[in-house]
């Protein structure tokens, strides 16, 4: 049994090499990173000397390796107090107490050295051997070892108590891992004195303690503390499980059966049952998902509910029409449900080159906007540029020089913001949007970071499709206005021309009475038309004026009918009624007369003598459209017995001044579907040529 201890506390003195080289390298430009590689190596030339206690030495060797390894011991402890006073920031407040924690450790190791302070070895039940001490010293020895240990761990517990992000979840870890360490060592070892047995089961979790004090020194960006532990107790718990009922099966066959396991034997079978806890420590969690998930449910109730909240919205961007409501949302949820101090949002200024605020929350009134921008070449821009990666203020002090960090942390400062995450479409940056700290004090783990870039990512595609849209629209309003521009050219040109000859020939003709009296009535009908024109144009172009009343549809109709009563005469054209139900409409009744007006103007003069109109009533329910999901429609449906309209020109019919009429000014439709849309309604038509055309208005009735 005692060779398995030994090749256990020999494999954590090993272990311990990778880490200090580990710790070292990431934070060699640091005070703490240097001190924790030595105290490091310490521990391993500690763990070298205590794995001596479980092999046979003569009894002169077996004291001098207790000397060297309590020396080791007695200067870790002050080496260790530097090192947490190192990892808070306090050096320079402590100095005073650092200095005594090293006088105190050389003021035990000399009389170590003297022979006053071991007095003899004695045997131990899970060991080959220990030490006695000296009954006036041993007390004064734990005390040193105590002392200094609950004096770092509460240095640490303050500082984490004040700090924010990066460093308070770094100092929750280190103090865990000196937790690891204290019931690994000095709850086996302190008590050894006053008759306490305990085996050392645990230096299985030293390892894992080592493994931990690595990630925290060199990951840049750290895991949740919670979702660690969670893991680091479910697998530890299960590999100290199965390794104590490994060892308590062997030793109760050698209990009850000396003879029928030779020490070989046994020894082979805990390192068996050791590596199987092992394999299952890792292996079970995957196996058992439910148990990991209740622990982090227990433990990350109030993360998994934002997370889950914005991983929601980031789905729901596409619904939000503007660019500045994408923006607002986005800040007031971030900032809402992570708990933040502040949410920016830096856009990129086309003509400048400049990122400047479009959108913020948690600002107070009395901070100028205007100062809340980066320049192009501004440090943090340039930085996110060259990386194309999150922003951590915590992490800069790992990644770049001191120049370089404090131009970046100054520049962070002035937008009192801890994170900036690029906005990034197609390699170019479009925007960043910035983040304050956690009114929690807590940091921003990694599964924070990753959700935050990718709804970085859902706002940057949103807001190039809104880009899209508008250019869209403002290129079809340019389209509009040549069309209209166009249109009314026509119009007008050819009534002044007509001007502008009589014009020319009034001087020579003035005495001629018939000229006169032609002359006249022409430019009164040209002016009319001139007016008609703009009267039509003005009546497309203003803003919609709904006076809405409640009317029956049949009614409408028939207002309509007696308006085109003469020209459905002349033309001995047959209507047809068809209202099977009442049908109320919430309208404005003299625009959805001249709608009607204009529909049936058209079938008139697209039908031959003595052809008919049908006029139908009904209503309609839309379902499953995304634009008018489950609305009800009052239609009104106008179908004539003409040619029908050809396919080529059906696409055409709202056009503004598209017609097919010879003095038709291409107006009357594109005026009655601007009048329906005001409603909230629309226009279809459906036509087969040579059966007629059919034209159905709808309007909500809801």
């Amino acid at each position: 049994m005692t060779q398995l201890f030994y090749y256990l506390i020999l494999l954590s003195a090993v272990m311990c090499v990778p880490v200090a080289l580990a710790v070292f390298w990431r934070n060699r430009y640091q005070s703490a990173g240097v001190l924790l590689c030595a105290a490091m190596m310490g521990l391993m030339g500690w763990l070298i000397g205590f794995a001596q206690y479980y092999r046979p030495w003569p009894d002169a060797a077996a004291m001098h390796w207790a000397m060297w390894t309590l020396s080791a011991s007695i200067m870790l402890h002050s080496l260790w107090f530097h090192t947490a006073c190192a990892l808070s920031g306090v050096q320079e407040r402590y100095r005073l107490w650092i200095a005594i924690g090293y006088a105190m450790g050389l003021g035990l190791v000399f009389p170590l050295w003297g022979g006053s302070m071991l007095v003899g070895l004695t045997h131990a039940p899970f060991m080959d051997h220990y030490v006695r001490y000296s009954r006036l010293w041993y007390p004064i020895l734990g005390a040193h070892l105590l002392f200094w240990q609950a004096f770092g761990v509460l240095v640490m517990t303050l500082e984490a108590r004040r700090a924010i992000g990066y460093r308070r979840t770094q100092l929750i870890y280190y103090i865990v891992a000196w937790f690891v360490v204290f019931i690994t060592t000095h709850s086996i070892i302190l008590p050894l004195e006053y008759g306490v047995n305990i085996a050392p089961f645990g230096f299985f979790l030293l390892p894992v303690n080592l493994v931990l004090l690595a990630y925290v020194m060199g990951a840049a960006r750290l895991a949740d503390h919670n979702v660690v532990l969670a893991r680091v107790l479910l697998y530890g718990l299960t590999l100290v499980l199965v390794a104590g009922v490994s060892l308590f099966f062997v030793w109760s066959i050698t209990y009850v059966a000396p003879h029928f396991m030779t020490p070989q034997q046994a020894m082979l079978t805990v390192v068996l049952m050791a590596f199987m806890g092992i394999v299952l420590s890792l292996v079970l969690p995957q196996w058992l998902p439910r148990a990991e998930q209740a622990m982090h449910d227990r433990l990350l109730e109030r993360r998994a509910d934002y997370l889950e909240k914005l991983t929601g919205m980031s789905r729901e961007l596409s619904l939000i029409p503007t660019v500045e409501q994408v923006l607002d949302i986005v800040a007031r949820n971030v900032k809402t449900h992570m708990q933040l101090s502040r949410v920016l949002f830096l856009v990129e200024n086309p003509l400048s080159g400049s990122f400047q605020m479009e959108s913020a929350s948690g600002l107070t009134e009395t901070e100028p906007t205007e100062g809340f921008s980066l320049g192009d070449q501004s440090h943090v821009i340039r930085y996110i540029r060259q990386k194309k990666d999150t922003l951590v203020r915590d992490e800069l002090r790992q990644l770049v020089g001191n120049e370089m960090l404090q131009e970046l942390t100054a520049e962070l400062t002035r937008l009192g913001t801890a994170v900036c995450l690029p906005m990034i479409l197609d390699g170019k940056l479009m925007g960043v949007m910035c983040l304050g700290e956690k009114l929690s004090k807590e940091m921003f783990y990694a599964s924070d970071l990753q959700l935050l870039a990718h709804l970085a990512d859902e706002v940057a595609l949103a807001i190039k499709y809104r880009h899209i849209e508008e250019q869209a629209i403002h290129h079809n309003k340019l389209i509009m206005l040549g069309t209209l521009a166009a249109g009314i050219a026509h119009e007008v040109r050819n009534p002044l021309s007509s001007i502008r000859t009589f014009a020319q020939l009034l001087p020579t003709k003035i005495n001629d009475p018939d000229f006169t009296n032609e002359f006249s009535k022409i430019v009164v009908q040209d002016v009319d038309r001139i007016t008609r024109v703009i009267q039509s144009m003005l009546s497309f172009a203003r803003p919609g004026t709904v006076n809405i009343g409640n009317y029956s549809a049949s009614e409408l109709i028939d207002e309509a009918l007696i308006l085109t009563q003469s020209r459905l005469r002349s033309k001995k054209i047959q209507v047809a009624k068809l209202s099977p139900d009442p049908l109320t409409l919430c309208v404005d009744k003299q625009q959805i007369l001249q709608v009607l007006l204009n529909i049936i103007n058209n079938a008139v003069d697209a039908l031959p003598d003595g052809g008919e109109i049908r006029i139908t009533t009904g209503t309609h329910q839309t379902e499953g459209q995304s634009e008018l999901p489950n609305q009800r429609f009052g239609v009104i449906e106008i179908a004539d017995s003409g040619p029908g309209i050809p396919a080529a020109v059906r696409g055409r019919l709202f056009d503004p001044f598209f017609t097919t009429k010879h003095d038709g000014t291409g107006l009357g439709l594109s005026i009655s579907q601007k009048i329906v849309r005001d409603h909230n309604g629309y226009i279809n038509v459906s036509s087969v040529e040579g059966l007629g055309a059919a034209f159905q208005v709808h309007l909500p009735l809801d």
